[in-house]
């Protein structure tokens, strides 16, 4: 009897799938239905199966055992539906299965939301309102003061709220419900004393406040609003929105501080409040204080993993506190998200281009397709990179120069893909030249450019250098007075004129009234001063070239130039640390793997030239 039950009831509900299909004979075109015929048929079909079902309920009464089988099957099959939002077919189960169980008022509440799921609200009302006469289960009247206000019978569910507060004056959802009915229906004063009296009678909860500050709020009372909402989080400091609305309006109104105390108090608490951790995260990073920051965004990239925004936020705020591996392995694991994002593969490029690791920032940035707006600038990264690569590998003399042809064929093709790009893509192009000692190619490469309107004075400037170092005084004077002539007040053209004969060594005198008309014109500017330093230095004033150069350091602490003259002096003067400690700070600035090359020769001198007095010391 159970099989044939079981049987039956399969074959009832799946009807309605076999109408809807389309039916053909055996070895013809399916016939093909409209949208509107085939609901129609999906109708009938299921009118046809609630039919079928309504028997078995009549006959499975008449048996107890059959009863409780057709119950459970009905339940498991109506409340799948719910699940599948197939709320029409749910509705007609739970309908034959309160018939079959009429006394359950699980189910008659299951059925009610069946039907206020497919929008049935009218029968929803009839089911829930002869549950609410007899259930003592407060859910059931805040149903149906929800229906009855789905209905616009706003009267009618502010007395089910109304009774349900009598009934338990506790109750949160009645009293808040009942207050927004009053308040949008513009009945403030009677909204803003209900809350107040179920604050009075539940005051441990600060939703009524809560509410209050809203109000408040939206009659652009903000002192009253913010003094409710403070309320709110004396009374129940766990509620998350009492916190994160009052921290918003002391952003609004730029009291940062405000809120970032405010957050940091509930978070101490609460330290994994979903709620409050994206403000929190969002205000220390809009006020750049990132390595606050990094704990409650780890937090909250924990709690939402899904949210990729976040990691890449996380990702930056790492790379900015220089933990490279950590920025690396968030980074990675969005890229096995979205392995074609450009911006992912910029992200990586550049954190491994400051971690010094060219070849993997290479080939992080040679991935971003052309039609990025990130593809020019990692193109130029790469140049750079590879000029260090190919610099380094000259360097070391390595019998293969993959990395010299790996960087020319990358500038060269950059050439001419980039029209407008010549004068950067040649300047880099340079630079690898200037750094293996080939100035001629060096030359060659800026000076073939020197028309294009990109190139400016600091080319200007680096093509005279490299004429200096290739003793081409003459192309290089020329070239800076063609600066001047143009710019008769050029400070870093006179400069450069005085120095250059200083480095030469050759009419000194001139050397010293071009490096002051330079000073006189810009009295602040280190370069400038080192200039006259070096010149009281080469003239054997010790003592004024310290104080100069000095001045010079502390206006340009990072210019190897600089360092390396003031550890000249210091090594003339036999105070070997001091030298060695300039020479080691020139060396983190060095550009050129010639330049490391230098500095490092001359570091492992000065340790040769203080062990005789070490050794002396020891003997």
């Amino acid at each position: 009897m159970k099989l044939i039950a079981r049987e039956a009831l399969l074959s009832a509900l799946l009807l309605t799938t076999a109408l809807s299909c389309a039916h053909w004979k055996s070895g013809s075109k399916p016939q093909e239905f409209t949208t509107a015929q085939i609901e129609d048929m999906n109708r009938e079909a299921l009118s046809r199966a609630s039919e079928q079902l309504g028997l078995m309920v009549i006959k499975a009464k008449k048996n107890s055992s059959e009863t409780t089988f057709l119950a459970t099957d009905l339940f498991l099959k109506g409340n799948m539906s719910l699940l599948e939002g197939d709320f029409l077919t749910a509705s007609v189960l739970f309908k034959h299965l309160t018939d079959l169980v009429p006394d359950d008022e699980f189910l008659q509440k299951k059925y009610a939301i069946s039907l206020i799921r497919m929008n049935d609200l009218e029968a929803a009302q009839v089911v829930l309102e002869k549950l609410y006469q007899t259930s003592t289960d407060e859910k059931i009247g805040l149903i149906l003061a929800g229906v009855l206000t789905g209905m616009d019978k706003e009267k009618d569910a502010r007395k089910i709220y109304q009774a349900l507060l009598v009934r338990n004056p506790k109750n949160e959802d009645a009293c808040i419900f009942l207050g927004k009915s009053y308040a949008l229906a513009k009945e403030t004063k009677t909204s803003i004393n209900l809350l107040q009296k179920c604050a009075i009678n539940d005051p441990k909860n600060g939703m009524y406040d809560y509410y209050l500050g809203k109000i408040y709020l939206d009659q652009g009372k903000l002192p009253l609003a913010i003094s409710a909402f403070e309320k709110s989080h004396q009374r129940q400091p766990s509620l998350s929105q009492s916190v994160t609305t009052l921290g918003s309006i002391y952003e609004e109104k730029e009291q940062y501080q405000k809120a970032i105390s405010l957050y940091y108090a509930h978070l101490k608490k609460f330290p994994l409040d979903e709620e409050v951790l994206p403000h929190m995260v969002q205000v220390l990073f809009l006020k750049e204080r990132y390595s606050e920051v990094i704990p409650f965004a780890e937090k909250l990239s924990d709690l939402q993993p899904e949210n990729l925004n976040l990691k890449v936020k996380l990702g930056i705020l790492y790379t900015d506190a220089k933990k490279y591996q950590e920025a690396v392995s968030v980074f990675r694991d969005l890229l096995a998200n979205a392995p074609q994002s450009d911006k992912i593969l910029y992200y990586l490029g550049a954190i491994y281009q400051e971690m010094k690791q060219y070849e993997a920032s290479v080939e992080y940035f040679n991935q971003i397709p052309p039609s990025s707006a990130l593809y020019t600038d990692s193109s130029v990264q790469m140049a750079n990179m590879l000029s260090s690569l190919a610099q380094e590998e000259h360097h070391k003399k390595t019998e293969v120069a993959k990395w010299k042809t790996v960087f020319l064929k990358h500038v060269n093709a950059k050439l001419g893909e980039f029209k407008e790009l010549q004068v950067e893509f040649n300047v880099i192009k340079a630079g690898y030249f200037e750094g293996v000692g080939d100035y001629k190619n060096a030359v060659d490469a800026v000076a073939v450019v020197q028309h294009e309107k990109s190139f400016s004075i600091q080319h200007k400037y680096y093509l005279a250098n490299l004429y200096e170092k290739e003793h081409k005084f003459e192309e290089s004077t020329n070239l800076i007075m063609g600066i001047i002539e143009n710019e008769p007040k050029n400070a870093h053209a006179w400069n450069f004129l005085g120095y250059s004969l200083l480095m030469r060594g050759k009419e000194m005198d001139l050397a010293y009234e071009y490096i002051q008309k330079a000073l006189k014109i810009s009295p602040e500017d280190g370069y400038i001063r080192d200039s006259l330093g070096w010149y009281y230095y080469k003239k054997g004033d010790v003592k004024r070239a310290l104080q100069e150069l000095q001045l010079a350091f502390s206006k340009v602490p990072d210019d190897i130039e600089i360092l390396k003259h003031l550890a000249a002096i210091y090594r003339d003067l036999k105070e070997f640390n001091k030298a060695k400690v300039y020479l080691e700070t020139a060396l983190k600035h060095a550009r050129y793997f010639s330049d490391k090359q230098e500095i490092t020769g001359q570091i492992a001198d000065i340790d040769s030239d203080r062990a005789p007095a070490a050794q002396a010391k020891n003997d």
